[in-house]
């Protein structure tokens, strides 16, 4: 995969011109408006992107792009290590919690901040097709980017999380993160190097629900992209998710969305 790459939209993208189907990818994707709307559908819900937004997709999120209406903008993509070691040793990306799965991804700049953003994105699409472009450059704006994005998240994000809660954050990190099957309180807290009880009390502390109640959810959020967004056999499903038991996995999906996960497929593949 290419570390980072970046687009200008114009009214020529058509939805006839791009695929349907959804995407998983081991990188970072965005849109920015300068005009127009994309909808793009991102996990279980649809995001209507307008002028002036910012939407970043995070890393092992499903996502499709439903249309393109009149849209100008800029669209890519750029990889979690792009920034390089010295970036990640600072956690550049843990400070930002709308790159994060459980964040949102939407960020609304004012008028006047959109076009400061504006500016920023021309100048990363100018060095990044330049002859002899400056990756130094275009990360130096990449970031300012993320900055601005950063100052409006924390202001209109309702459901804020504290930063020094970092056992609460990185339990949140290790369970949407895509990229492993859902584990219980007890191992998860041995990943952190915690008890159980201590892990129970910061992520009550920090989301008011309890790491059960999390696993839970993440596990039946997951199913419920893979039955959509796949063809995975159930019991693949399953076991991808930590359950070895199909019919236990069915049970379970059952009693948290009151249908069976063949008769939730059939809903979303008629």
């Amino acid at each position: 995969m290419v570390p980072f790459i970046i687009r200008k939209l114009d009214r020529r993208y058509y939805t006839a011109d791009i695929p349907l189907h959804p995407t998983r990818l081991q990188a970072y994707s965005f849109f920015f408006l300068l005009s127009g709307t994309v909808l793009v559908e991102i996990g279980e819900k649809g995001y209507l992107i307008k002028q002036g937004e910012l939407v970043i997709i995070p890393v092992g999120q499903f996502f499709a792009i439903k249309y393109f209406d009149r849209s100008e903008g800029y669209m890519g993509s750029f990889s979690p290590n792009y920034f390089g070691e010295d970036v990640s040793e600072r956690n550049i990306f843990k400070r930002f919690d709308f790159l994060r799965v459980w964040g949102h991804p939407v960020i609304e700049f004012g008028k006047e901040r959109a076009e400061t953003v504006a500016v920023l994105f021309q100048r990363v699409y100018e060095e990044s097709t330049a002859a002899g472009r400056s990756e130094d450059l275009i990360k130096s704006y990449l970031i300012s980017i993320l900055f601005e994005a950063d100052i409006v998240y924390q202001k209109s994000s309702k459901e804020k999380f504290p930063e020094h809660n970092s056992v609460g954050n990185s339990f949140l990190d290790l369970l949407f993160c895509g990229k492993q099957i859902k584990r219980n309180v007890t191992e998860y807290a041995q990943m952190l190097n915690v008890s159980p009880n201590h892990l129970n009390k910061m992520v009550r502390r920090l989301t008011s629900k309890s790491p059960s109640q999390w696993i839970e959810e993440a596990i039946i959020k997951e199913a419920k992209m893979l039955l959509r967004n796949t063809e995975m056999p159930l019991g693949e499903i399953a076991a991808s998710l930590g359950i070895m038991d199909q019919s236990y996995f069915a049970r379970r999906f059952k009693r948290h969305e009151g249908i069976t996960p063949s008769q939730y497929r059939s809903m979303y593949k008629s």
